[in-house]
């Protein structure tokens, strides 16, 4: 049985829409979970500001503000890597502390720092070791925890490629997000697309497979064939 280019064409057409319609969808999820994630770090009512106040933050819930004196730990910092701030490679910059008055360990992401020239070497970084803790607690997201942390140890300071295994170990859930701590403040768990780009990639998906649809149906109301 000869098959005519009409039929190629659909062959090669049906699966192509298919394809942007499910990018639509897929776009459209994207979407609801960046506002979902965006509601989650808007920051509620209150200020956390003494050690009682720690254990009911709930993770669920909206970030809280945070104005808390603490100590740092004598733990290494983390550089969780490949964090691009303005177009710039570098580092957020992460730390166990605790309340002044308390023995509750504590994640707190003070910032950000740019790479150095070189792999084999690891930034600069220079903290307080007592201070007011002022910034954003907000919940722990899959963002910190994908892949394998492969820590890599220098001298006072350790690489690493996301969280896992890391934040478990905090007494209390999620991250503190420190403000004025370093040259760059830590954004946290912010998507770096908002919704309205994954609603505009959906449109255009959505346009494409409309034209394709367009058309597949011209070729055959025109009767193409070999």
């Amino acid at each position: 049985m000869r098959v005519t280019k009409k039929w190629w064409f659909l062959m090669v057409a049906v699966p192509i829409i298919g394809l942007c319609v499910q990018a639509v969808f897929w776009q459209l999820d994207r979407a609801k979970e960046k506002t979902a994630l965006l509601a989650q770090l808007q920051v509620g009512e209150g200020v956390v500001s003494n050690r009682s106040e720690l254990r009911a933050l709930d993770p669920d819930q909206s970030a809280y503000r945070i104005a808390l004196p603490v100590v740092r730990t004598d733990d290494p910092l983390f550089l969780l890597d490949n964090r691009v701030y303005e177009r710039v490679v570098g580092y957020e910059v992460f730390g166990w502390v605790r309340p002044v008055d308390g023995t509750e360990r504590m994640l707190v992401n003070f910032g950000w720092v740019a790479g150095a020239s070189s792999r084999a070497q690891l930034p600069s970084v220079e903290l307080p070791e007592t201070l007011e803790l002022q910034g954003r607690w907000v919940g722990l997201t899959e963002s910190y925890l994908m892949g394998q942390a492969s820590a890599e140890r220098f001298d006072g300071l350790t690489r690493v490629q996301s969280l896992d295994g890391i934040a478990g170990q905090a007494d209390i859930p999620g991250i503190f997000l420190a403000e004025g701590v370093l040259s760059q403040d830590a954004r946290g768990p912010e998507p770096r697309l908002g919704p309205a780009t994954h609603y505009g990639y959906a449109v255009q998906w959505s346009l494409l497979a409309l034209v394709l649809t367009g058309l597949t149906g011209w070729m055959f109301r025109r009767g193409f064939v070999a």
